[in-house]
């Protein structure tokens, strides 16, 4: 069942792994995501997400940018 955005819990942060060492200029077209430790060869991105058009927004960026998302889950809380 998707979320609509009356139904967006207050706090929801996501981890989005991508494949490959993002350089600094790539990271900071994220800055709402912060870099977590991550096995060489990956960068894992956490951050909170507002809503579900910010998330859409968010995978929109990794796409245009070329970045594959390798995986992506809702951390608890």
């Amino acid at each position: 069942m998707a979320c609509s955005e009356s139904t967006w819990p207050p706090y929801v942060r996501y981890s989005f792994t991508i494949s490959g060492e993002l350089s600094e200029r790539v990271l900071a077209a994220f800055p709402e995501l912060s870099t977590v430790e991550a096995p060489r060869a990956f960068t894992t991105l956490q951050g909170p997400v507002s809503s579900p058009t910010a998330l859409r927004g968010l995978l929109a960026r990794f796409d245009s940018l070329g970045l594959t998302v390798i995986e992506m889950s809702r951390l608890p809380h």
